[in-house]
C-alpha cells in the first residue's frame, strides 16, 4: 500500500466494501487512501494529501454513508478537525477546523448517531476533557472543553453502544483501570468521579 508512515494508522468504514485509511507522513501531514470495493484510491501505492502538521496519530469516525470526521493534534497542542461530506473535504482539502485545548497524547472520538460526535482528550493537568457536536454546534463551545476530572496516565478509550450512552476508560496513577459513563442526563459516578475497575494495567 506504499507510504512512509509515522505513528499508528486509523481505519474506518461507512458501508459494505468501503474502507478509509488515514496515516501521518514523514512531513507530518495527514494522508488518506480508500478502498471502494474493487480498487484502492487514489492508487494502490498512492495517498491523498490532506495537509496539516500533525503531532498525534489520527482518529476518525464515520457516522453515516459518505461521511468522515478526522481529528489530530497540532504543533500548538490544540485539537484539529476536518471532515468529508460526500463531495469535498471541509473546511478545505488541506485545512483544519481548530477546536482548541492543549492535549496530551491522542484524541478519542465516538458517535452514537448521525450528526453526533463525542471527543475525549487528556489535558496538561492529566484530567479527562470532553466536547461534543450536536449537529449544529460544538459544546461547551468551539474551543472549550468540559472537565471530567481524574489523574489519567493513559489516553482515553470510549464506546457508544446506544443513543445518549457513553462509556469512557482510562488508567490512573496506581495503574488501575477507571470507568465513567454518560446516561443521557448525567455522568456517573459523578462529573469528576470514576469507578475503579482494579488491576495494574501496563499497556492501554
Amino acid at each position: 500500500m506504499g507510504g512512509i508512515c509515522l505513528g499508528q494508522p486509523e481505519a474506518v468504514a461507512w458501508g459494505p466494501n468501503r474502507l478509509d485509511v488515514f496515516v501521518i507522513g514523514t512531513d507530518r501531514a495527514l494522508y488518506h487512501k480508500w478502498w471502494n470495493g474493487t480498487a484502492w484510491g487514489p492508487s494502490l501505492n498512492g495517498y491523498e494529501r490532506l495537509g496539516g502538521i500533525c503531532m498525534s496519530s489520527p482518529k476518525a469516525v464515520a457516522w453515516g454513508p459518505n461521511r468522515l470526521d478526522v481529528f489530530v493534534t497540532g504543533t500548538d497542542g490544540a485539537l484539529y478537525h476536518k471532515w468529508w461530506d460526500g463531495t469535498q473535504w471541509g473546511p478545505s482539502i488541506d485545512g483544519f477546523e481548530r477546536l482548541g485545548g492543549i492535549c496530551v497524547g491522542e484524541v478519542e472520538a465516538v458517535s452514537w448517531a448521525a450528526n453526533r460526535l463525542d471527543l475525549f482528550v487528556i489535558g496538561t493537568d492529566s484530567a479527562l476533557y470532553h466536547k461534543a457536536w450536536n449537529g449544529s454546534a460544538w459544546s461547551p463551545s468551539l474551543t472549550g472543553f468540559e472537565s471530567l476530572g481524574g489523574v489519567c496516565t493513559s489516553r482515553p478509550r470510549a464506546t457508544a453502544w446506544a443513543a445518549n450512552r457513553l462509556d469512557v476508560f482510562v488508567t490512573g496513577t496506581n495503574g488501575a483501570l477507571f470507568h465513567k459513563a454518560w446516561n443521557g442526563s448525567a455522568w456517573s459516578p459523578s462529573v469528576s468521579g470514576y469507578e475503579s475497575l482494579g488491576g495494574v494495567v501496563s499497556c492501554f
